[in-house]
């Protein structure tokens, strides 16, 4: 799917999940992401959703995976985080991080504008289930990506023209 921006992109994704998950559902987002892929997230806890925060390690700057372990639960719909941090440049265990969400049973949905530049990700290795970045960032038009799991695509409400709902 193509979109102005990533910003734009993920406040799609979010509309869609408001409909699709339910109030006290919680969405993990992390303190070391771009504000494009928390915001969206954040604006769903007024509507009842509980947004949790993974929190970096205060003295590495990194995220840990253990950190996201004492997060998950039976009330987690979505998990947002960054392939590659673009404040300490760490590259994060994708395929790891998506299995423990896809465990949990939720939706693991990657920011890979900082990472894409540096080398194609192959989405389906990596287990996401959304995987966005910017075209700009590869010398292309300001334009953001987003790369969705067919079956996840299928699940989520419709966000585009009311005659597309059913295809």
């Amino acid at each position: 799917h193509f979109g102005p921006t990533t910003a734009q992109n993920t406040y799609v994704i979010a509309q869609a999940l408001r409909k699709y998950l339910k109030p006290g559902d919680e969405i993990i987002v992390t303190n070391q992401d771009h504000e494009a892929n928390v915001g969206s997230w954040r604006r769903l806890e007024v509507e009842g959703f509980v947004i949790r925060d993974w929190q970096i390690n205060p003295e590495t700057a990194e995220l840990e995976p253990a950190g996201l372990d004492k997060l998950l639960n039976e009330r987690t719909g979505a998990v947002a985080f960054t392939h590659c941090s673009n404040i300490v440049g760490s590259v994060h265990p994708v395929r790891e991080l998506t299995d423990k969400i896809h465990a949990a049973g939720a939706l693991a949905i990657v920011d890979g504008v900082s990472y894409a530049g540096h080398g194609l990700p192959d989405v389906e290795a990596l287990g996401a289930d959304i995987y966005l970045f910017s075209l700009y960032k590869v010398y292309g038009p300001h334009l953001g990506v987003m790369v969705m799991r067919k079956a996840v695509n299928e699940q989520l409400p419709c966000q585009g023209h009311f005659f597309n709902v059913d295809h």
